[in-house]
C-alpha cells in the first residue's frame, strides 16, 4: 500500500494535499484510488482495488516510468467515493457531502472504518442513522450539525453563569428548543467560556461532545472543532479515534450491544431517548 500511495501522489490524483506514505488504507487513499479508475482508467464503476498485477497497479507503474502520459486529471467527482469535503464557509456555504450510506459518508469510507475497527459497516450506518437521521451531518450553511448541551456548560463553568444564563448553563439537563437555535446558544455561551461553550456541544455526523476531544484524536477542544467543520473524513477520523479509545465501547461495537454502547456513547439516560432500541432497529436496517 506505502507503493500506491507514492505513486498516487506522483501520478497527481491524491487530491490537493499528497497522501501520508504510511501503508494504512484509510478514506483518502480510497478517494484517491477511485479518482485514478475513474478519471485515467476510465472506469465507469470503480472498485477501488490495486491487485498486483491488475490494470490500475500496472498503469500508475507506468505512467511513474514516464513510458506513457497519465490522463490529464478532470474536474469531476468519481461515482463511488466522492473527494474529501471542503471547509465550509460563513461567506461561502458549502453543500453538505454526498455519499452512498448515512450522514453523507460514502461506502469506502464505511468499509475502511469497519474494517480497523473490526465490526460490520451496518453497525457504524446504525450509530450515524441514530445520531443524525433528521439532520444531516451538516445545516444548510455547510456547518457541522450540533446539539448543545446546557448541563455541559454548566459543569465545566462550575455553575457560575446557572442563575444568570439558565437557558445556557443549567444543572439539568434538556431544554435543547429546535435544531435552529443550537449555533445561536453556542455563540451567546462562547461569549461567556468560549472553551467550555465548544465543549458543551455535540458535532457532526458521530455526534461527539467536545468535551471528549482528546479521545477523539486532538490535544484541543479547538482543534477537535476545526476538524469537525473540514469535513466528513475527519468526523469519521475523530469516530474510528473515539471508539477504539475506549475498549468496552468497541467491544459493544463489534457485539452490536446496544444497551452497553449507547450508555457509553450517549450516558447514562440513554434509555431515556430509547438509543438503543433505535440503534438496534437501524443496524436492521442496514445489515
Amino acid at each position: 500500500m506505502r507503493t500506491v500511495q507514492m505513486l498516487l501522489n506522483r501520478s497527481g490524483y491524491s487530491g490537493a494535499t499528497p497522501l501520508r506514505v504510511d501503508g494504512v488504507f484509510g478514506p483518502r487513499t480510497a478517494d484517491a484510488i477511485a479518482r485514478y479508475q475513474t478519471q485515467s482508467l476510465r472506469l465507469s464503476r470503480p472498485d477501488g482495488v490495486v491487485d498486483p498485477n491488475g490494470p490500475t497497479l500496472n498503469r500508475l507503474g507506468r505512467d511513474h516510468r514516464g513510458n506513457t502520459t497519465p490522463a490529464r486529471p478532470v474536474p469531476r467527482q468519481p461515482t463511488r467515493a466522492p473527494a474529501p469535503a471542503a471547509a465550509p464557509s460563513r461567506t461561502a456555504p458549502a453543500a453538505a457531502p454526498t455519499g452512498t450510506g448515512p450522514g453523507g459518508l460514502s461506502e469506502a469510507t464505511y468499509v475502511d472504518m469497519a474494517a480497523r475497527l473490526q465490526c460490520e459497516t451496518a453497525a457504524i450506518k446504525a450509530v450515524v442513522e441514530t445520531e443524525v437521521a433528521i439532520r444531516g451531518a451538516f445545516d444548510g450553511d455547510g456547518r457541522p450539525t450540533i446539539l448543545y448541551e446546557r448541563h455541559k456548560f454548566s459543569k465545566h463553568t462550575g455553575g457560575r453563569y446557572d442563575a444568570t444564563h439558565p437557558d445556557l448553563s443549567n444543572p439539568v439537563g434538556g431544554g435543547y428548543g429546535r435544531f435552529s437555535e443550537q449555533y445561536p446558544k453556542l455563540e451567546r455561551a462562547m461569549k461567556l467560556n468560549s472553551s467550555a461553550a465548544l465543549k458543551s456541544a455535540s458535532w457532526g455526523a458521530f455526534q461527539i461532545l467536545g468535551e471528549n476531544h482528546v479521545q477523539a484524536g486532538h490535544a484541543t477542544v479547538e482543534a477537535f472543532v476545526a476538524a469537525m467543520k473540514s469535513g466528513i473524513l475527519a468526523q469519521a477520523e475523530a469516530f474510528v479515534a473515539f471508539v477504539l479509545a475506549n475498549r468496552t465501547l468497541l467491544s459493544a461495537l463489534r457485539a452490536r450491544n446496544w444497551s452497553t454502547f449507547a450508555r457509553i456513547y450517549n450516558g447514562p439516560a440513554y434509555k431515556k431517548f430509547a438509543y438503543d432500541d433505535k440503534m438496534r432497529s437501524n443496524y436492521l436496517k442496514y445489515a
